[in-house]
């Protein structure tokens, strides 16, 4: 939906832009516009650079100089060229809306939301920029608000298998881990599913142990994504449960080979690995998932077990010691977000 918002404005901003300034800026600003619609970002910007240089109160010159950045994926220059153009026109539509959309792209959620929701107030009937909105909010702790943006979304499509999805990760952020699967599993039932919809509801089903449920999904998942290392990861953990030692083995190694920062599989893997008493290869996985992340006490303690059970009494203190240290202070566990969102 980004993308294509972002789209809209390249359109109607080249094409319906007007400008009153001296004429040398005015014809840089119009050879950096044609440059713009033919794709050729970097040198557009070049052009719309010099123009500024020449009348930086050329109307609309920050506005396409930000979208030449955007467009040329240099985020951090974006926003900086929109947010001279918010300062320019407070009351612009388009200079909130795009500031915001940088701010979203460059994992500046909360700021994207501040911005976002200054842009719906002038376009409430914009639906993929509330949508984003609601996203922004969910991403940074505000339920509340994410609810209201998506029972909106829900007013306009109450069809629409991507807004399920959304309320779902919602109502999980909420602790609401039933109504966030009957979310997902009215999305997966739609005509169209989008992308990770069975991936997040077969997590969801993992975290309330119903293994063979989340089994089903993750295969669902993989049919259209055979490449998706979480899912294998999460299948080759339902298979452990399951006491498919093998299986779960071969999910672990291939997920892996696709991502070798996927910490839940070094950690399950090492368990596999210390259950055949190959001690060597459990301890290089459980050091690969404290490497990805040291806070979470699990992985130290099997590490800690690891040591301990070969004698390596100095190293096992030190780790048991770790754990004591982190469990006062661990985090609980995370929530479904289908994109971004590091998982366990």
């Amino acid at each position: 939906m980004a993308r294509n918002f972002i789209r809209f404005f390249i359109v109607a901003l080249a094409m319906g832009q007007t400008w009153a300034a001296l004429p040398e800026a005015v014809a840089e600003a119009a050879r950096g516009m044609a440059l713009a619609r033919e794709g050729k970002f970097d040198l557009a910007i070049q052009h719309y650079k010099t123009a500024l240089r020449l009348d930086s109160q050329v109307p609309g010159l920050y506005l396409n100089l930000g979208l030449a950045y955007f467009k040329s994926e240099h985020l951090p220059d974006a926003v900086a060229a929109f947010e001279q153009a918010v300062k320019a026109d407070e009351g612009s539509f388009q200079a909130h809306a795009l500031l915001g959309m940088s701010y979203y792209g460059s994992a500046r959620y909360r700021e994207a939301a501040a911005q976002l929701k200054i842009a719906s107030e002038h376009q409430p009937e914009n639906v993929e920029l509330r949508f984003t909105l609601a996203q922004c909010y969910l991403w940074t702790g505000q339920y509340g608000e994410a609810k209201e943006e998506v029972r909106f979304l829900l007013t306009k499509d109450p069809e629409s298998a991507p807004v399920h999805v959304l309320l779902g990760e919602v109502l999980d952020a909420a602790g609401q881990t039933d109504a966030a699967i009957a979310e997902f599993e009215a999305a997966t039932k739609r005509p169209t599913v989008p992308l990770e919809a069975h991936f997040g509801l077969g997590y969801l089903y993992w975290k309330q142990h119903r293994y063979e449920e989340a089994s089903r999904e993750f295969h669902s998942e993989l049919k259209t994504q055979p490449q998706h290392g979480q899912a294998l990861t999460y299948l080759g953990d339902v298979e452990m449960h399951l006491e498919h030692d093998r299986t779960a083995e071969e999910l672990f190694r291939r997920a892996l080979a696709l991502d070798a920062n996927l910490r839940l599989a070094h950690l399950d893997l090492g368990i596999l690995l210390a259950r055949t008493n190959d001690s060597s290869g459990a301890s290089r996985h459980f050091q690969e998932a404290i490497r990805i992340d040291p806070s979470k006490t699990d992985a130290h303690y099997r590490l800690a077990r690891l040591w301990s059970s070969v004698g390596r009494d100095q190293e096992a203190h030190a780790e048991f010691e770790q754990v004591r240290k982190l469990a006062a202070e661990e985090p609980p566990p995370p929530l479904v977000r289908l994109s971004g969102r590091k998982l366990p």
